[in-house]
């Protein structure tokens, strides 16, 4: 009976060990099957993510795939870079947030701190899992602006968004379930991902540069007119943001003499102009763009309307006393500059623009190079009719 009760243990240890290999064989082959599952799933994320380089736009849509592909009930981004919120998101620099649908639980917030951007001040280096809100509000060292319908924190994963020791955020999946996300669980696809999604936002970040380098205007060198247009967005936005003064200037062109004439003169007067405007407004105090064919337009930050006009009333004089002399020909240049200032009614740069080019059109109606009432308080005789 000893002999054989001693040869019956081995065998139930086997047994048992063998049961213990099995479920650990199971148990590894749903893991593979689960990642496979996940990396198929940030393929086709991928591919969303570099299609395009609208940022604002694919933002949402990459949210909601995270979202549906990952089984969680919210999905947020979280900017701290002031440039990324400034040329995809403007209206979250006042500290709101932009929820795409209600029921998608996507959003897009900003990290701040009295108004301002602000970096995390013990910032996770990789992807961190937790349980409830209160490790999100000590980790972030302030609890971003999420929006009310935004699904209660059971459990989450925070994700640093960052490359080239650059921060642009966190990506924040969280879920009602406090058991869907566990501290112990691994996180290299996440931290795979968050790294995907910065090179993103970098790309995103070096074509707008780029952009701005490279749209200039052929003859005068100066911005085109769609930049002209960006730079009047973004200042208006940032005017509208800071309560500060903004004014624009629009100036129109009329060739006297023999510039009206002969069209190969046309682009001699606009490089000479567009020197003068360069002159009158060192880097930082305006930007300047051709906007027509033979019109400039000056976005002023931070000019008042007194201001404004005074500058109209001093480029005027200075472009009319400065003719053009090619050879023996001497190019006269009448122009008419139409100005308007920002006020607390106007929502889109396009009023700002329209308001300056309807002073325009009066000048231009009852043949003036500056509105009467201006030229009297500037001391500027306007040309005859």
């Amino acid at each position: 009976m000893n002999g054989a009760g001693t040869q019956e243990r081995p065998l139930a240890e086997v047994l048992k060990e063998n049961q213990r290999l099995r479920e650990e064989l199971e148990r590894l082959v749903h893991t593979a099957a689960a990642n496979e599952e996940i990396w198929r799933h940030m393929v086709e994320i991928e591919r969303v993510l570099f299609r395009t380089r609208d940022f604002d736009r694919l933002a949402f849509e990459l949210l909601r795939e995270i979202r549906a592909r990952f089984l969680v009930d919210g999905a947020a981004l979280i900017l701290t870079h002031p440039d990324l919120v400034d040329r995809f998101f403007p209206e979250l620099l006042n500290g709101g947030g932009a929820v795409l649908e209600q029921e998608t639980g996507t959003c897009i917030v900003t990290l701040q701190k009295n108004g301002w951007l602000c970096d995390a001040p013990d910032k996770p280096a990789s992807p961190l899992l937790f349980q409830g809100e209160e490790p999100l509000r000590r980790l972030l060292g302030c609890r971003p602006s999420l929006p009310e319908g935004f699904f209660p924190i059971g459990s989450a994963a925070l994700v640093p968004l960052r490359i080239h020791d650059l921060n642009y955020g966190f990506l924040l999946l969280t879920c009602t379930d406090a058991a869907h996300y566990r501290p112990e669980d691994g996180t290299e696809l996440l931290e795979q991902m968050g790294i995907k999604i910065a090179l993103c936002m970098d790309n995103c970040l070096a074509y707008e540069r780029i952009k701005d380098l490279s749209d200039r205007d052929g003859p005068t060198g100066l911005l085109n007119f769609f930049q002209i247009h960006n730079v009047l967005e973004r200042e208006f936005r940032r005017a509208r943001r800071r309560g500060a003064a903004l004014s624009v200037l629009v100036v129109d062109l009329e060739f006297v003499d023999e510039a009206a004439e002969h069209e190969d003169m046309v682009d001699p007067v606009l490089r000479h102009v567009g020197e003068l405007l360069r002159g009158t407004f060192p880097d930082g105090e305006g930007f300047i763009g051709r906007y027509g064919s033979v019109e400039f337009l000056v976005v002023c930050p931070y000019a008042d309307e007194q201001e404004a006009q005074i500058v109209a009333s001093k480029l005027h004089e200075l472009i009319r006393r400065s003719p053009l002399r090619r050879g023996r020909t001497v190019i006269l240049i009448k122009p008419r500059i139409g100005t308007a200032t920002m006020t607390p009614s106007m929502q889109k740069p396009f009023e700002l623009l329209d308001a300056a080019q309807r002073v325009l059109c009066l000048l231009k109606t009852f043949q003036l190079s500056v509105p009467a009432a201006d030229a009297s308080k500037d001391e500027v005789t306007p040309l005859e009719r």
